[in-house]
């Protein structure tokens, strides 16, 4: 699964997301995350993650999400599962947040502990050495981490331009397009996740969806 060699036609792109950059009004970044949150939604993302939090073997009783926006994913995890939640990010929280959101730089802060922690949508956004930090650093916290990433791949990207991208505001369209050429393919995923757990009894479970629409990371201390 993880050794096609079509993942290496389309090179990683260090280009910024407009959202990430400065200039970005409250009201801008609020309608963005909330299309997004949306967005997510209708491409199961969320689903997903209910789905592996119910199926974990302990029950689960808190959940952090790292990189959490305005913390919507986490309102949908409190609302389904009725579990404690708490969000981090690089960006302070905006007022009219519904969960705590802890700032800070999830690569090398300390996190707030909990029974699982996710990334959602994250990954791309770090380098190499960031992500191996970020995954070490959670392993201090929490007894496992869900990753949910994009692929980088010629057809989600065929099939984003073509389906989803007419249906977003220009943001998160344009943003949209980077995101996937910045993501990393399932051999630099997995390659990336070794490395970090190397010398660690770490149990991990790759997976990757139909049309590579997201891929999963998911690991246990």
């Amino acid at each position: 699964m993880f050794r096609l060699n079509i993942f290496s036609r389309l090179s990683r792109s260090a280009d910024r997301e407009i959202l990430d950059g400065p200039g970005i009004s409250e009201n801008v970044a609020t309608r963005a995350y909330d299309e997004l949150q949306r967005t997510h939604d209708w491409l199961g993302n969320t689903a997903a993650i209910l789905r592996l939090l119910r199926r974990d073997p302990i029950q689960v009783c808190s959940v952090l999400d790292i990189g959490c926006g305005r913390g919507a994913l986490l309102n949908r995890v409190r609302e389904h599962l009725g579990v404690e939640v708490i969000g981090f990010d690089l960006r302070p929280a905006s007022g009219n947040a519904e969960v705590t959101i802890v700032t800070g730089n999830a690569a090398k802060d300390p996190l707030p502990h909990a029974d699982v922690a996710l990334v959602i949508c994250v990954a791309h956004h770090l380098s190499e050495a960031e992500l191996i930090q970020l995954i070490r650093n959670v392993a201090r916290s929490s007894r496992r981490l869900i990753l949910l990433d994009l692929v980088r791949h010629w057809l989600p990207l065929a099939l984003f331009r073509v389906f989803v991208s007419p249906l977003l505001s220009h943001l998160n369209s344009q943003d949209g397009i980077t995101s996937l050429k910045r993501a990393f393919t399932p051999n630099e995923l997995r390659r990336v996740v070794d490395t970090a757990l190397e010398n660690s009894t770490a149990k991990v479970r790759y997976s990757v969806s139909p049309f590579y629409i997201r891929q999963v990371v998911d690991i246990s201390w």
